[in-house]
């Protein structure tokens, strides 16, 4: 093959970037045979083992590159691409440090790097990679998107239509306003701050808080500091099982506030959270906030609803034996979904939250029909009794505002077509953390 190794590299590039690959392959080793170290043959030629699958052999190349032209910040950038692809995290991510470090405005480094962070686990460091990345490119979609799923992973969407509920910011108000004053609080997964806040305001004589997400806890100090009660508040970052009387807590507090209540009531674990708390972090006669929560629903139809879970005829097409894919439950905000309702309300479990130990239980519920029409399962939502005066739910009301909590709907195996009078019996349980309702056998 004729011509200087600087022509053929030309060569071998401009096929390269008309996405010749067959033709630039044979270039670029040529000049590799002339010259070893060649930087660019070798980089191009990694690129293209890469995009070939051989991710390995992308490595060597492209380690050769670097080794040859190490201010290159673009063959570092490319070496911790094909090194995060076979799973040698520390590498790549000494690779995108190295090409971040020689040029700071890398965009995609900042970007991978951050990947590499995530991947490992350091999500507030990662979380901070994508952002430099976008404040130097705006408009990087890949970075946008990555530090939507890590802020997701960190502070979930629902956390802010819950702070946005007025009706249950001021049911928390209205008890902790009678509770609270002159006593010790304990409030158990702070998340932004919010009840502690209103404990400290209300008079409580000290407010300790706990939240286990760091990335959480460090927005709520901030959100406490801002509001100028952090002479009132003493926040950890840790789980409430984690806290010990003496170091994290004074003494054991008097009253206990928490909303640590999934749309389900029971799988954000707060049953064996208020175990835990009463017996190691409450004095004997303090006093719960919320005192109860309730499981209630009705039995719910509508083709809106029934398009949710369930798919017949579409095209011509039979697609029933795909139903059997379809989730038991399903969380929704039923308020936005047009349903029929088809009984009456009625209560699937009830839990007295002051008490000190709880059970599994299981209990059968027959359900009098009100209105006819197809069936698909329940629609159950979240009830809480705040203390004797006041309560709050979140009972599906079209045109309701902001509801963190959603509702969700336990299907049947099928629609059922019911008439009113007749009367369907329902099997539900609950392991302490999770309840799910069926049909009775």
């Amino acid at each position: 093959m004729d011509g200087s190794v600087g022509e053929l590299l030309a060569q071998a590039v401009r096929h390269y970037l008309a996405g010749e690959w067959a033709q630039a392959v044979p270039l670029f080793q040529h000049v590799v045979a002339r010259d070893p170290a060649n930087p660019i043959a070798n980089h191009q030629l990694g690129l293209i083992a890469f995009q070939s699958g051989q991710a390995a052999l992308a490595s060597q190349l492209i380690e050769r590159a670097a080794a040859s032209d190490p201010s290159n910040a673009e063959y570092h950038n490319n070496l911790g691409v094909t090194l995060n692809a076979q799973g040698r995290l520390a590498e790549a991510r000494a690779a995108f440090e190295r090409a971040a470090s020689l040029k700071p405005d890398h965009a995609p480094a900042l970007n991978n790097l951050g990947s590499v962070h995530e991947a490992e686990g350091r999500l507030d460091t990662a979380i901070e990679a994508y952002r430099r990345a976008l404040e130097i490119d705006p408009g990087f979609v890949e970075a946008r998107d990555n530090l939507d799923l890590a802020c997701s992973k960190v502070v979930p969407q629902w956390h802010f239509p819950m702070m946005h509920d007025a009706p249950r910011n001021q049911a928390y108000d209205r008890a902790l306003r009678r509770a609270a004053p002159g006593r010790r609080v304990l409030d158990i997964g702070t998340g932004a701050g919010l009840l502690a806040l209103m404990a400290a305001r209300a008079g409580a004589s000290h407010v300790t808080t706990c939240e286990a997400v760091p990335q959480i806890a460090a927005q709520a100090r901030a959100v406490i500091d801002r509001n100028g009660l952090a002479d009132r508040i003493t926040l950890h970052a840790k789980r409430s099982d984690e806290l010990a009387v003496g170091a994290d807590l004074s003494e054991r507090a008097e009253l206990l506030v928490t909303e640590t209540f999934a749309s389900g009531v029971l799988s954000e674990h707060v049953l064996p959270t208020l175990e835990h708390a009463r017996a190691h972090l409450l004095t004997p006669d303090a006093t719960i906030i919320p005192s109860a929560a309730a499981a209630h629903g009705y039995l719910v139809g509508g083709a809106a609803i029934e398009a949710q879970f369930f798919v017949d005829e579409q095209a011509g097409f039979s697609l029933a034996a795909f139903n059997a894919m379809s989730p038991h439950k399903l969380g929704m905000h039923l308020d936005r979904v047009p349903h029929d309702v088809l009984s009456d309300d009625f209560e699937i479990f009830r839990f007295d939250l002051t008490r000190l130990r709880f059970a599994p239980e299981r209990q059968l519920i027959e359900v009098t029909v009100r209105q006819a029409g197809r069936c698909i399962g329940v629609a159950q939502w979240l009830s809480l009794q705040l203390d004797a005066e006041t309560s709050y739910d979140n009972r599906p009301c079209p045109g309701a505002g902001a509801n963190g909590w959603m509702h969700v709907l336990y299907r049947f195996r099928e629609p059922i077509a019911v008439e009113p009078g007749s009367v369907l019996r329902l099997l539900a349980s609950h392991n302490r953390t999770a309840m799910t309702i069926a049909l009775a056998p």
